[in-house]
């Protein structure tokens, strides 16, 4: 079945964005690119910086997609952009009740007074078995009815069949951490495949993990006070950790984001017995338009984003 879903990724005053055809399993890079502003588009959203360059934005993003083959468009933003977290739920709730208990602790993790204060975006990550039940463990991201109700404004005119919200930028990393064929055909992970590969997106202001099994997303995390690569390498260790998995249960390691230069090959073999390489995601897909992009690591939220979204 053929789809075309796309993905813009809020990085500061960039954007960047990319829209990918899919056709069963192969993969076709259709678009991809930036655009700056005078302002940081994140904090538009929230209300916090100059309004009114919302409809420049749009107007922006409007351009960009101006024909109406998209199926799907999405939002890729930072954990710092959004309230992101995990939580447990016990597996065969009714619709209307998943929603209630995610809206409540949405509210509570936020200091929210009223759940409905609140738009969530929730997504099935994984299941564990926890003294005999079965516990299906959820991300969600979260932000309050305004900011929704801008990002709904920023989309307003752009020809897409759907608008599905918000993507996690750690998700959007994890979607392109699967195996691959040479062409872009996605590989399933083999049954009971246990391989754990981790990625590191590193920006100025934060250090983001994503962390995949068996070729799908498992966890995520992010830590503000990562300067250093031992500190990096600290909060690695502890998202492996989180799971139950040992450092040596690494199969890959790879690096993303605009100073993904920043992260040094030690103390990472020394603690992972590998060494960081680049996440390139042009090297995965079709490039029906070749991208004049000098750190590739950059555009893995947004291509990622656009995977992530075509499988939903």
């Amino acid at each position: 079945m053929q789809s075309i879903s796309a993905a813009v990724h809020i990085q500061g005053s960039t954007i960047r964005y990319a829209k990918i055809e899919r056709d069963g399993s192969d993969l076709d890079l259709r678009r991809c690119g930036e655009e700056a502003f005078e302002v940081d588009v994140a904090r538009v959203l929230w209300g916090e910086e100059r309004p009114e360059a919302l409809d420049e934005i749009a107007a922006a993003l409007a351009r960009i997609f101006d024909d109406a083959d998209t199926s799907a468009v999405g939002l890729v933003v930072h954990p710092q952009d959004a309230y992101s977290f995990f939580m447990p739920l016990p597996e065969g709730l009714s619709p209307d009740e998943r929603d209630r208990r995610v809206a409540y602790q949405a509210a509570l993790v936020t200091n929210t007074r009223s759940p409905s204060a609140l738009h969530t975006v929730s997504k099935s990550v994984r299941t564990t078995t926890e003294k005999g039940e079965s516990i299906e463990w959820v991300h969600v991201l979260a932000v309050p009815q305004q900011v929704k109700a801008r990002t709904d404004a920023l989309f307003a005119e752009v020809a897409a069949e759907e608008t599905t919200g918000r993507v996690l930028s750690a998700e959007a990393a994890a979607h392109l951490m699967g195996p691959f064929e040479e062409g872009g055909a996605l590989v399933a992970p083999a049954d009971g495949e246990e391989t754990y590969r981790l990625a590191i997106g590193q920006y100025a202001d934060h250090t983001e993990y994503a962390l995949t099994r068996g070729g799908r997303w498992h966890h995520a995390h992010a830590a503000q006070d990562a300067p250093t690569a031992a500190d990096q390498a600290y909060y690695a260790a502890g998202v492996l950790n989180r799971v139950g998995a040992a450092p040596d249960a690494l199969d890959a390691l790879v690096v993303y984001g605009v100073d993904a230069d920043a992260v040094t090959d030690e103390p990472f073999k020394s603690v992972f017995g590998c060494t960081p390489a680049v996440l390139d995601p042009f090297e995965q897909l079709h490039r029906t338009w070749e991208p004049d992009a000098e750190k590739p690591g950059e555009y893995v939220p947004c291509i990622g984003g656009a995977l992530a979204l075509s499988v939903q």
